[in-house]
């Protein structure tokens, strides 16, 4: 039974294509490849760029995502293409080139503690590096680590900056400040309405943002650049301020004035919720010059590494920290090397145990691999280890079908041979892998054993 923080996900390894109906088969228009191809040629053709070619993938539901198209919308989207104009940068360190800084996903408790009970409860073996792309599905149950690369040309003049809130990371602090200033301002402050005169003279335009089609009023209006800039300030702060008064239309429909006069009828006003005399400004200016200098120093930290949950990096409001992640995110998704060696000790640590198959591909289980001397074992253990020596990667009904195959489904000769094959899978003389295959560990001869020790690492099969 689940439990409230669970992660739902399927142990089920099938690539995606096998889940579909047979006129919606990727293969269907099949042509036999030549053979004796050069395998270097394929992986320079256009479309497969990777570099990895199918090396691990096995017909899995990962590697099913490079065959047959994307799968699960990416938790990242493209990064903005016009950085802030306006923030401060690191001359070393230009918008067109990757920003000095390590980008590193890291497994989150919450979410190895439900994985690990599921794997306990199946008893099976998985492939680490699938389980590894399970947890990349999944933002809420890893975190993503950045840092300054050391030595790296600029680093020296790099820092990151982060909202101690809700710990987004920055690269440009003045990003930061309008980050913390938009989406938490209500901690250090009240908005408040009234209701003023309507603004007096004669307008025969009004201007309008095309981006949020927003009203900002007369350009001979008074406080005209001052809605201009609290509306870049809150909204479009990723963007330079010359390049967002290109989006800025003149209107001349009276419909339109009239219609702005009517909202200059609302006057904002902030008023400060911790202080012991409540103060109130008018201007957004003025609560931007109080915020700078009383909450944002303690806000935002300044730092060379910092660590934010998976969700709150879907979509950074840094451009250049935006295009960092995501450049991560695909690579690793496609290989997740990284994920999978930060999960070892973690897994380790939670009781599960490594090893490796045919001395490549390396499998996750609850159960520590115990291989048995068949000659010392009883008669029914011993006759499915030697079908299994014999039969390598079989199933249980074809491990059946060998064993006895004049028998009934419901015989019972098949029920002890299930029985005896369970009892041998719970004690770790068998392993059954994720896709219901058996195998049996790999045993050490006995005169290697007694020359040499058991070397370290993880066990074979």
């Amino acid at each position: 039974m689940s439990t409230p923080g669970d992660m739902v996900i399927e142990l089920n390894f099938v690539p995606e294509w096998a889940r579909q109906p047979a006129d919606k088969s990727a293969y269907a228009r099949f042509e036999e490849r030549p053979r004796g191809r050069d395998r270097d040629q394929d992986r320079r053709r256009p479309g497969n760029q990777s570099g990895f070619g199918d090396q691990r993938r096995m017909g899995t539901e990962s590697g099913a995502r490079k065959r047959s198209g994307p799968g699960p919308s990416r938790p990242f989207r493209a990064a903005p293409a016009s950085p802030s104009a306006g923030s401060e940068r690191s001359p070393e360190c230009p918008d067109n080139r990757p920003p000095p800084i390590e980008v590193t996903f890291i497994p989150e408790r919450r979410g190895l503690k439900p994985l690990v009970a599921r794997l306990a409860r199946s008893g099976r073996a998985y492939p680490l590096f699938e389980v590894a792309t399970l947890f990349m599905s999944k933002p809420d149950f890893y975190a993503v680590k950045q840092e300054v690369i050391p030595g790296e040309p600029g680093a020296e003049s790099v820092f990151l900056y982060q909202c101690a809130e809700c710990k987004v990371v920055f690269l440009d602090r003045n990003l930061a400040v309008a980050h913390a200033l938009k989406r938490h301002m209500d901690l250090f402050y009240a908005r408040e309405e009234t209701q003023v005169e309507p603004p007096k003279g004669s307008f025969v335009c009004v201007a309008r943002c095309k981006l949020s089609g927003e009203l900002l009023g007369p350009p001979n209006y008074h406080e005209f650049n001052e809605r201009v800039m609290e509306l870049h300030g809150t909204r479009f702060a990723a963007m330079s301020l010359d390049a967002y008064r290109r989006h800025i239309v003149n209107e001349t429909s009276p419909e339109l004035i009239e219609q702005w006069k009517k909202a200059a009828c609302c006057q904002v006003v902030y008023r400060t919720l911790h202080l012991a005399e409540p103060l109130t400004f008018k201007r957004r200016n003025q609560l931007e010059a109080h915020f700078l200098e009383h909450y944002a120093p303690a806000l935002i930290r300044k730092g060379l590494r910092f660590v934010t949950p998976g969700v709150a990096c879907r979509d950074p409001e840094d451009p250049r920290v935006h295009r960092a992640i995501d450049e991560a995110w695909a690579h690793e998704n496609q290989f997740p090397l990284k994920m999978a060696i930060s999960i070892q000790p973690a897994f380790r640590h939670l009781g599960l145990h490594m090893f490796k198959a045919s001395g490549k591909a390396t499998f996750v289980t609850a159960i520590i691999p115990h291989p048995i001397d068949p000659l010392q074992a009883a008669d029914g253990v011993r006759r499915i280890l030697e079908c299994l020596h014999a039969h390598p990667g079989v199933g249980r009904k074809e491990l059946v079908e060998f064993l006895q195959p004049e028998a009934a489904p419901d015989a019972p000769e098949v029920a002890d041979i299930l029985h005896a094959l369970r009892w041998m899978v719970e004690k770790g003389h068998v392993i059954e892998f994720y896709n219901g295959t058996l195998a049996v560990p790999f045993r050490r001869p006995e005169s290697v054993r007694a020359d040499k020790a058991a070397p370290a690492g993880n066990p074979r099969v």
